[in-house]
């Protein structure tokens, strides 16, 4: 069984790691991921954003120079001709890199933070020397390859099935695949399929190369943003996969899928960090240049506004992909699902409102193609939908807490009842308000989030049964819950981490106290069980009209 997170044992057990958030070190970029930073910059020069977009796709020459650069092998262990890059460090290369721009870089995000992940974290000594050299050198780029036409975010009911032959020596895929970003410039296929005669979620992770017989390549589809970037449905009439090729065990491809999206979902939300930082340096550049009425529209309290927010966003959202990305480099096939999924909700949405203050704060000129507004705004409106939208991850934390808590209580009706009032009412452990006034306040409300959300847990079983599943306003109330928990623990400790190593703290300081107000602010309306008026409102409306 995969290790639960740090987040997990806290909620569920009163488990509270400490430790944890007292060795948080704020991460600062090694010397090679700065050489990569100007070497990306030096690409994007020679090839202007603007020109991707008209070509809709990226030279071959240009891939190449990307395998040259190290682009394709930032992750992969050096013993398999890779950079060997921590985790961490990585996603400081991702925020850079999208910052640039995002379509190019896609091409090397995809293939590395889930189109050979699964390799390096779950291959054979044979099949990462086979694979994982030319993949870090660029001569096969990789795509990941598991939604499919009827199913996205509920994976285990993909249809695509693959049937061991008689001899055993190969299987036989049968399916389709849609939306696989780098699908035209791939040479290698990480694919999920479903073990003939087995029940659902009994899958198979397979590397399949691009060359095998039965498999299509469908032409890239056009898209609202990240044109460059490939993406293609895939089609499997019969294809022979070796038995050499498959990924860990029958029946591990679901953790396998699993694990690698928690990788996936920390990148996307690198890239939104990276372009959250951008569009703060822009903000400010506008507001303080900008005069009307005679003064700078920095002076304006509704641009601060904008701009403030923004600043929130990226110290509090970083702060949480760091403390995730943590863990993954201590337990790289952790399950810290919670944490990923948090980070994922958080920084996509919070990413998405600051692209778009930042085309507000430019005014006129935010409206012109010939400015990068609109542009980034398009490229990244599809973070919101990659790795589960928005929507389940609002719900999915939820439910994987929910199901956890219900397979530790007791069999029988009465019993379960029972375990359920006494879990509602009891004062789960947390984290003991230490440090400055600042810390103090936002491990209190840390605290405080934490025992509503477990007696939430506990009456959502007892109130709704069965039925808490589909209770999807109350699901996401939980998940907020839990992702400003998590939120204002990364906060504190990052800030804690900056005082230990001789930063200032001031500004930080002043972010830290802000999305604790936010958070206070929120609180009342997050502890509800029931659902709102509005929310029966929303309900019915839609219920008139879908008759």
């Amino acid at each position: 069984m995969a290790q639960q997170s740090f987040l997990h044992d806290l909620i569920l057990h009163g488990s509270f790691d400490r430790a944890l958030l007292d060795s948080f070190r704020v991460e600062e970029p090694s010397d090679e991921v700065r050489g990569l930073s100007v070497a990306f910059e030096a690409l994007a020069t020679e090839l202007p954003p603007e020109d991707l977009e008209r070509a809709g796709a990226v030279p071959p020459e240009a891939l190449a120079s990307l395998g040259g650069r190290g682009f394709f092998g930032m992750t992969v262990p050096r013993d398999y001709g890779g950079l060997g890059l921590p985790f961490s460090q990585y996603l400081k290369v991702v925020e850079r890199m999208a910052a640039v721009d995002l379509s190019l870089a896609m091409v090397s995000l995809a293939h590395l933070s889930i189109g050979v992940q699964g390799i390096v974290l779950f291959g054979t000594h044979e099949q990462k020397r086979r694979y994982l050299a030319p993949a870090a050198a660029g001569d096969r780029i990789f795509a990941y390859a598991l939604t499919e036409p009827e199913v996205g975010s509920d994976a285990k009911h993909i249809r695509t099935t693959a049937r061991l032959s008689e001899d055993g020596s190969h299987y036989v895929l049968n399916g389709q695949k849609t939306y696989i970003t780098n699908a035209n410039y791939a040479g290698g296929f990480t694919v999920f399929a479903q073990l003939h005669g087995h029940r659902p979620g009994h899958m198979g992770a397979f590397i399949v190369e691009r060359a095998s017989e039965g498999l299509t390549v469908g032409p890239d589809m056009p898209k609202m943003g990240l044109k460059a970037s490939s993406t293609a449905f895939l089609r499997f009439d019969d294809v022979n996969v070796p038995i050499e090729n498959l990924l860990g065990k029958p029946g591990d491809g679901f953790r396998v899928a699993m694990t690698v999206l928690s990788y996936g979902r920390l990148a996307v939300c690198a890239a939104g960090l990276g372009l959250v930082e951008r569009s703060v340096t822009d903000m400010v550049r506008r507001a303080k240049s900008r005069v009307q009425f005679g003064v700078p529209i920095a002076s304006f309290e509704l641009i601060q506004e904008k701009i403030a927010s923004a600043q929130i966003s990226a110290y509090v959202g970083e702060a949480m992909v760091e403390l995730a990305a943590r863990q993954l480099e201590e337990r790289p096939t952790a399950n810290v699902a919670l944490e990923t999924s948090h980070c994922k909700l958080f920084c996509t949405t919070r990413a998405w409102t600051v692209l778009y203050d930042a085309m507000q704060v430019a005014g006129g000129s935010g409206y012109l193609s010939t400015n990068p507004y609109e542009r980034r705004m398009r490229d990244y409106r599809v973070a919101t939908i990659f790795e589960g939208t928005t929507e389940i991850h609002s719900m999915y934390p939820a439910l994987l807490l929910l199901r956890s808590l219900g397979d530790g209580l007791p069999r029988g009706a009465p019993a379960r009842a029972l375990a359920l009032v006494r879990g509602a009412f009891r004062r789960p452990a947390g984290p003991t308000p230490s440090g400055d006034a600042g810390v103090r306040r936002a491990l209190s409300l840390a605290r405080r989030c934490g025992r509503v959300l477990v007696r939430l847990l506990h009456l959502g079983l007892l109130f709704y049964g069965k039925e808490v599943v589909s209770r999807e306003f109350f699901l996401r109330r939980l998940t907020w819950l839990s992702a400003r928990e998590y939120g204002l623990l990364a906060g504190a400790a990052r800030l804690e981490g900056e005082r230990r190593q001789g930063q200032p703290v001031d500004g930080s300081g002043a972010l830290l106290a802000a999305f604790a107000e936010e958070t206070a602010r929120e609180l009342p309306d997050l502890r509800r069980l029931r659902s709102t008026r509005t929310e029966r409102l929303m309900t019915a409306i839609t219920r008139r009209l879908a008759s």
